[in-house]
């Protein structure tokens, strides 16, 4: 195919992933929050919703491009890793806010073809708001363009970052060296949103040392068509659409924080 050719592929790929994480995150029951399954860590479960929505997206990607695999936190099978063609599926990030009643969760999707990330899509339904990019087209909010922060300075910077449990008390922690270095530190607890907001000039900078892949993929894509760098802490390279340790805004501000703070590239 061409790039011409592959770029409207995506694209179309693109606004399914919308259509799909609007209907499926609209039709979320708010109460649905039962807990189904809990996992290794505190306060990490999946509720009921988490599970109806899966099931629904699952439903819905497997009529619209059948045989290609699926890799969803509900029921990931790491193998998927290595396909060739892969949907990457978040159905409900935040899902201790959701239980909660807090607004601030989305649905997540992104496709994964040979490597990169090629279409996206966020949903925030609490809060209207849909997330959509595809390789090459950009990155728009509820159909408008939009772009990452130009803030070049950690000190002017409105920031991001995973709270880990044992972290917050160590002085050289990232989290506690983020929170002396920069303008404001928050975290909103749903790492899919948080990348977008870094897409969208909300969040000047993300940082998170533990993300899972279906927290990153489709996010990951939404900040770099708005033109920030997403970069592994590990190496310092572009990050794959799976790394676990990220850093993601603009190149300059990207380049000031890993000058200025080299305990975030410290290896824990």
């Amino acid at each position: 195919m061409t790039i011409t050719a592959d770029r409207e592929r995506w694209a179309s790929l693109a606004r399914f992933a919308a259509r799909t994480a609007v209907a499926v995150g609209d039709a979320i029951v708010v109460g649905d929050t039962a807990i189904v399954t809990r996992k290794a860590g505190r306060a990490n479960f999946a509720t009921a919703a988490d599970h109806a929505a899966e099931a629904a997206i699952l439903a819905r990607i497997a009529k619209h491009d059948p045989g290609v695999p699926v890799l969803a936190e509900e029921s990931a099978k790491d193998e998927l890793r290595k396909a060739e063609r892969l949907w990457v599926v978040d159905p409900i990030d935040g899902t201790l806010n959701f239980s909660h009643g807090v607004p601030f969760y989305c649905v997540a999707i992104g496709y994964v073809e040979e490597g990169r990330v090629r279409a996206a899509a966020v949903h925030a339904p609490r809060l209207g708001e849909t997330f959509v990019a595809s390789e090459g087209a950009g990155s728009t909010r509820n159909g408008v363009a939009v772009r990452a922060s130009r803030v070049r300075k950690v000190t002017d910077a409105v920031a991001a970052a995973s709270l880990a449990f044992r972290e917050a008390g160590k002085k050289d922690s990232r989290f506690a060296v983020l929170n002396a270095a920069c303008a404001r530190l928050r975290v909103i607890g749903a790492a899919a949103l948080e990348i977008s907001y870094a897409g969208t000039g909300r969040l000047d900078l993300f940082v998170h040392s533990a993300l899972e892949p279906w927290d990153v993929a489709g996010p990951s894509l939404i900040a770099r068509e708005a033109g920030a760098k997403v970069i592994s802490l590990r190496t310092g390279e572009e990050a794959a659409w799976d790394e676990r340790e990220v850093i993601i805004g603009n190149a300059a501000l990207v380049r000031d924080a890993l000058d200025t703070m080299p305990l975030l590239r410290k290896k824990r």
